[in-house]
């Protein structure tokens, strides 16, 4: 069984155990279980790591939710882990392995959660930089301990791009919701408008309530006019 350890910093490592004893301790444990690798070998003793998925040896995933160590088909849609769909409303029968592991898989893939003893080369000692940064402004704000005196623009993760003509130049994400005297103008507009429509209702409601109030006065009025000239032509 191929292991692909996947660590905190970013790094990842794809690790091929021959030997199937060694691997028996993740056999009949769960997709988001947490195992201890200590036998794995002296260089994993202390880790703990977390199951995030894997493939059997024909190609197929494993899903979360599907309690079986087995294959099985699934009518899956749009929204599914494990299926694309092509159009709206598509649903299609597919073939996915169970989320409990099995001598069947041949790729299992975890993440550390708990780091050992010593370091494993290539693995805990790099650190891959991460090629994006926060696109949300509070998460900038967080990503950088910002206040909410400080410019959130001024601190968007810029990279830099080589273009075709060999010009390098920087790009930087549109911050997704972001404060700006413009959005809080157009709330306030919104706000009052929606005062407006309110306090229109009210005011209608009140017509219509008047209008029915002197209807159903009318009507009485008039019935018991009715009523008298009934009884005075019967008397």
């Amino acid at each position: 069984m191929k292991i692909n350890f996947a660590s905190p910093t970013g790094a990842q490592k794809l690790v091929d155990f021959e030997d199937e004893r060694l691997v028996r301790i993740f056999y009949e444990k769960r997709m988001g279980q947490e195992v201890p690798i200590d036998t794995l070998g002296d260089e994993y003793k202390g880790y703990v790591v977390r199951i995030t998925g894997g493939n059997d040896k024909q190609g197929f995933p494993m899903k979360q939710g599907v309690l079986v160590p087995g294959r099985v088909r699934l009518l899956l849609s749009d929204g599914h882990s494990c299926y694309r769909a092509r159009r709206t409303g598509e649903r299609k029968r597919k073939s996915v392995h169970g989320a409990i592991v099995g001598n069947d898989i041949q790729v299992l893939s975890v993440v550390i959660v708990k780091q050992g003893e010593q370091e494993l080369p290539g693995l805990t000692d790099a650190i891959v930089p991460k090629r994006l940064g926060p696109k949300r402004a509070t998460k900038i704000a967080r990503f950088f301990n910002l206040d909410k005196k400080d410019d959130v623009r001024a601190f968007v993760v810029r990279r830099e791009v080589t273009g075709k003509n060999g010009k390098t130049y920087t790009k930087a994400p549109k911050i997704q919701r972001l404060v700006t005297p413009q959005r809080l103008q157009r709330k306030r507009h919104l706000r009052s408008l929606k005062k407006r429509r309110t306090e229109a209702q009210k005011e209608a409601k009140a017509e219509y309530d008047a209008a029915v109030a002197k209807h159903a006065a009318e009507r009485k009025a008039a019935s018991a006019a009715h009523r008298a000239h009934k009884k005075a032509v019967k008397a």
